[in-house]
C-alpha cells in the first residue's frame, strides 16, 4: 500500500486531507548496522543515514516534543492539546544511542526520550535476548543436540548467520518467566557450547551515567525502563512497584532531578496490567508508554498507556513520513 501511494502521489493527498491531531510516538532501539554482530538483530531500528532522514522529516511534517513537554500539552482532564506532535524514543541504554543517534537529533537540534534499563548500565551485563543470539552464533555446534528441560526439540543452526534459530530460541525465551529464563540460558549454555558470555563481551554495549548526563545537557529527557527489563505483569506487586521505584530513584539520584515518565518493556497490551498502574501511582510516575501501536488522539489520552509505534530497520522513509500523514492507519502495528 505504501509503495503505491508514494508512486502514484498518495501520500501528497494524504497530507491535503483535515490534519489529524495528536501525539504520535515513534520508537527506536540501536542505531547503525548490525553487520555480523553476534547479538540480536532486531534491536537495530535504524542506520545512521536513515535516521537522519527520519528525524528530518519528522520535524519538516510535525511539532517534535520532548518529555519535559507533555505536561503542557498533556492533561487526564482536558485531553491533548489541538496539534501535530511528535516524541522521538529510544528504549534500554544502548551504547549507540549516544554515539550515533546523539549526533544526529543534535544536528537537527530536536530532542528525543531515551528510557534506560537502569540494571544495564550498574551492571554491565548483556541482556538476555542478546546473550541467547550471541550463543547460538558463537556455537561450533550445527545446532542443539540432546534432551534438555526448557529448550526446543530440534533446533538446527541455519547458517550463515543462524537467524532462523535465534529468533525460534528467543521466541521461546521470551514466553519464560524470570527464573525459568535464567535455567533456559544456563540450559542453552551447555547446549551450544558457548558458555555464557563474558562481562567484558557486554561492558561496551551500554552507555554510561556520563554519557546519560551528557545527553541531558544536550537537551534529551530521560525516563525509566525499570532495572531489569522483566515482562511487569508477571510479576507480583511488590515486584513491580520495586522494579519501578529503584530505576526511578537511581536516574534521580545520577541525573539530579525528577524522573516522572516510563516505557513499559516489551510494552505489549499483556505486558502491564492493573497492579502495574497502582506502582506507577505509588512511584509517583506522570506517564507510561506502552508499544504496540497507535498514537494519542486528542481526546482520549490514558497517561499510564500513551501508545508507540515501532520503527523497524525494514522500514522505508515513505513508512516513516506515513505515521505523520495518516497515524490513523499507518502507527497501528
Amino acid at each position: 500500500m505504501l509503495k503505491a501511494l508514494a508512486a502514484t502521489g498518495g501520500l501528497s493527498v494524504l497530507r491535503r486531507l483535515p490534519a489529524w491531531r495528536g501525539l504520535v510516538t515513534v520508537n527506536y532501539h540501536r542505531i547503525g548496522e548490525h553487520g555480523d554482530s553476534l547479538l540480536d538483530w532486531d534491536l537495530w531500528s535504524a542506520t545512521q543515514d536513515d535516521l537522519n532522514e527520519h528525524i528530518a522529516s519528522l520535524k519538516r511534517d510535525s511539532d517534535v516534543i520532548s518529555l519535559d513537554d507533555l505536561s503542557g500539552i498533556l492533561s487526564s482532564r482536558r485531553g491533548l492539546k489541538s496539534g501535530r506532535f511528535v516524541l522521538i524514543s529510544f528504549d534500554d541504554g544502548y551504547r549507540d544511542n549516544y554515539d550515533i543517534a546523539l549526533p544526529v537529533l543534535k544536528s537537527h537540534n530536536v530532542p528525543a526520550a531515551f528510557f534506560i534499563a537502569t540494571g544495564f548500565l550498574d551492571q554491565r551485563n548483556m541482556a538476555w535476548w542478546d546473550e541467547v543470539a550471541w550463543m547460538v552464533r558463537s556455537s561450533r555446534r550445527q545446532g542443539l543436540a540432546g534432551p534438555a528441560k526448557h529448550l526446543p526439540h530440534n533446533v538446527s543452526f541455519d547458517e550463515p548467520h543462524r537467524e532462523h534459530a535465534v529468533r525460534r530460541l528467543l521466541r521461546a525465551c521470551y514466553a519464560l518467566d524470570a527464573q525459568t529464563r535464567t535455567e533456559f540460558i544456563n540450559e542453552l549454555a551447555e547446549a551450544t557450547g558457548s558458555g555464557r558470555a563474558s562481562h567484558q563481551l557486554s561492558e561496551e554495549t551500554w552507555i554510561t551515567w556520563d554519557m546519560l548526563r551528557e545527553m541531558r545537557a544536550a537537551g534529551m529527557s530521560i525516563g525509566a525502563h525499570t532495572v531489569s527489563h522483566p515482562v511487569l505483569a508477571r510479576l507480583t506487586y511488590e515486584e513491580q512497584l520495586f522494579e519501578l521505584t529503584e530505576s526511578r530513584l537511581r536516574l534521580e539520584a545520577e541525573l539530579g532531578e525528577l524522573v516522572t515518565a516510563f516505557s513499559y518493556p516489551v510494552g505489549r497490551r499483556d505486558s502491564f496490567n492493573a497492579d502495574t498502574r497502582s506502582a506507577l501511582l505509588a512511584a509517583g510516575y506522570d506517564w507510561a508508554f506502552s508499544f504496540y501501536g497507535g498514537y494519542a488522539k486528542s481526546s482520549q489520552v490514558d497517561r499510564f498507556d500513551i501508545p508507540r509505534a515501532a520503527i523497524e530497520s525494514s522500514f522505508s522513509l515513505t513508512q516513516v513520513r506515513s505515521l505523520t500523514a495518516l497515524p490513523q492507519l499507518f502507527a497501528a502495528h
